[in-house]
């Protein structure tokens, strides 16, 4: 099939013709459709949690939710204290106000722990009692407080996970109810984002200055996050203005030829968002800024080929609307066959099932089609806005203007050398090939985003310390019957798989039923640190979680589940590289299969799920680009 230009450029003549007669009802319609999209952007809701990038029918996200109806939800927020006199009357006054502010004012907390809550058990004639190492009335004797000291120091659980050797750090651990799932229908922004908003709100008080406190886990990690990039956006936007009015400024040389498509640019990338907004689709605000920036420079190339050509055809015969009608019959279908295949290119992120890339593919795509649609009524319409001059006396002679002239010139020189050209590409591309298969894909964000930023420098800090750590994950295994996770031969295996996980490079330390269990063992063996083991018999297990509950004891709820057919580890990180990762991963999954045979094991949590993020989208990219490749060789 052979394509008419000459009818389609008089298609496009005709449309032309039919804006500039009509132009103040365009306007007008135009101006609009604009305010309700501007209103619309404000409708738009930030999500930054990782469980929305996957689709509803994906296996991770099924498993993070079977996780939260047995365990809760498995994020969390930390934060690290620290002070060279933690266990002074006045701090520990202060450090029982944070912690009662948090309970307070935090939502979705379930509990709070830290010194003046965590379970301290001790063994009876009778069995044991749960008590408090910080009594409700904090003592001012010396004395008093020493004994808390010693008592803090008397449990090797807490030694190594609550309070660092040096004594003057520890934590304060928010544990959180999950997060309800339409969300959208009670609040008006995601719940992980008011956590961390309240939580940084009640640090950032003069108050809680002395204890030093800084914050971790997701929800605190995602407002930072928000925050950071929110002023950064801002700065950007800032930026890529001021390079698009110098390009435009340099390129065109009008009042006109600047302003127009920085209209068009932004009327566009406000029409897309105010779309997004009325759809009360949820975005991560770090990736807003993407369909922002393709806007802005689609809406710039595609208004200097229109401006050019008004501008030439102007200069040569001072008629304004003629030249505006043969700028946009010249252009008009070049201008949409690009803006076509760069929208196929961009529709070929739907094929990636992450709903962050399908969200950046989606509106990139949409805001290239806007752009083209405003450039092409609005930009005729204020261009014909003027009056007609004379014929420009020195661009004809001259042959076009300087840039035309080099331009020319460049494409002459191309066509003379194609024999140095040619070869040259081919080895510059090997090497670029070459170097694409050295690209390593990671998710560690001192490297991705860098310790330059403050959030970011400051979580690096904390895992630094003895007690902090960069990341978690659980595993959970499921057992085959229920009572099972109280059979010695099954917390034997579990104790050998949290061993093995423990060393592992990228592990700091893991947490589960083992430790509340040897724990228990040693207080009713005369606090013997040699019974700090498993129990060899059933009965023996049985009994110390019975008495561990009749004492008020709630923390095994957090590694086993009520029918003791589900238990769990949690891995917790101080090192972040996807391949050990990956490898880390899979080493679990057999180990678990060969130590429990018949049970279910999944891996879930916040690094799984940045895993299967990355082998999503390193797949996906390979697939979208032979379609976009396809679909663009087609056209």
């Amino acid at each position: 099939m052979k394509i008419n230009i000459e009818r389609i450029n008089a298609w496009f003549a005709k449309r032309a013709l039919g804006l500039i007669r009509n132009r103040w009802y365009f306007l007008t319609g135009f101006a609009v459709v604009l305010c309700m999209a501007f209103y619309g952007t404000s409708l738009i809701k930030v999500d930054v949690s990782n469980e929305s990038n996957f689709l509803p029918n994906d296996p991770i996200r099924q498993e993070t939710k079977k996780f939260e109806e047995l365990f809760g939800n498995d994020q969390y927020v930390a934060v690290m204290l620290e002070n060279d006199h933690l266990f002074s009357r006045e701090v520990l006054l202060t450090l029982k106000e944070l912690h009662q502010e948090l309970y307070d004012s935090v939502p979705f907390v379930e509990q709070v722990t830290s010194l003046m809550d965590v379970e301290f058990t001790r063994g009876t004639d009778y069995g044991m009692y749960i008590e408090q190492i910080v009594p409700e009335e904090i003592p001012e004797d010396q004395e008093s407080l020493d004994e808390i000291r010693r008592l803090a120091f008397s449990k090797k659980t807490f030694r190594e996970r609550l309070i660092s050797s040096d004594g003057t750090q520890t934590w304060v651990m928010i544990k959180l109810l999950p997060f309800p799932e339409q969300w959208e229908d009670q609040y008006e922004e995601y719940p992980q984002l008011m956590v961390g908003s309240a939580v940084d709100h009640i640090l950032e008080k003069e108050k809680y200055e002395e204890l030093n406190p800084r914050g971790t886990g997701m929800p605190y990690l995602a407002h930072e996050k928000r925050e950071y990039f929110q002023k950064e956006s801002a700065r950007v936007m800032g930026l890529a203005m001021l390079m698009a009015i110098l390009v435009l400024a340099v390129a065109l040389r009008s009042f006109k030829g600047v302003l127009i498509p920085l209209l068009t640019a932004f009327s566009s990338i406000i029409i897309v968002n105010g779309l997004i907004g009325y759809s009360g689709i949820a975005v991560d605000n770090m990736v807003m800024v993407f369909p922002i920036l393709i806007g802005l420079a689609v809406a710039l190339a595609y208004s200097i080929h229109i401006f050019s050509f008004f501008k030439r055809h102007f200069l040569r015969t001072g008629n304004r609307k003629r030249a505006v009608v043969h700028a946009v019959s010249e252009m008009g279908w070049p201008v949409f066959f690009t803006a076509l295949t760069t929208v196929s290119a961009l529709l070929s992120f739907l094929f990636i099932p992450i709903r962050t890339v399908r969200f950046i593919g989606l509106t990139t795509a949409a805001v290239v089609a806007c752009t083209y649609f405003v450039i092409i009524v609005l930009m005729p319409t204020l261009l014909s806005f003027g009056k007609n001059r004379k014929p420009h006396p020195v661009y004809a002679r001259n042959g076009g203007t300087f840039f035309e002239r080099k331009l020319s010139q460049l494409g002459d020189w191309v066509i003379s050398h194609t024999r140095i050209i040619a070869p040259l590409y081919l080895v510059i591309t090997g090497v670029l090939i070459y170097g694409l298969t050295r690209v390593e894909a990671d998710i560690d964000i001192r490297k991705n985003i860098g310790l330059k930023v403050p959030y970011v420098n400051e979580l690096f800090e904390v895992t630094q310390t003895e007690l902090g750590a960069l990341y978690s994950y659980d595993v959970v295994i499921a057992l085959e019957e229920p009572g099972q996770a109280k059979d010695p031969a099954v917390l034997k295996n579990l104790e050998v798989l949290s061993q093995e996980i423990e060393s592992f490079p990228l592990t700091k330390r893991t947490n589960s039923l083992l430790e509340i269990i040897k724990d228990m063992n040693q207080v009713l063996n005369e606090d013997n640190p040699d019974y700090y083991v498993l129990p060899e018999n059933r009965e023996m297990i049985a009994q110390l979680l019975l008495l561990y509950e009749n004492a008020g004891g709630t923390e095994s709820e957090y590694w086993v589940d009520y029918d003791y057919q589900h238990l769990r580890i949690q891995v917790q990180m101080d090192n972040m590289r996807a391949s050990e990762a990956r490898n880390e991963y899979q080493q679990i999954e057999e180990m678990a299969a060969e130590l429990f045979p018949g049970a279910g094991i999944s891996v879930v949590g916040t690094m799984p799920q940045f895993m299967k993020m990355i082998f999503y989208i390193i797949h996906g990219q390979v697939i979208s680009f032979c379609i976009a490749f396809l679909v663009i060789s087609i056209i």
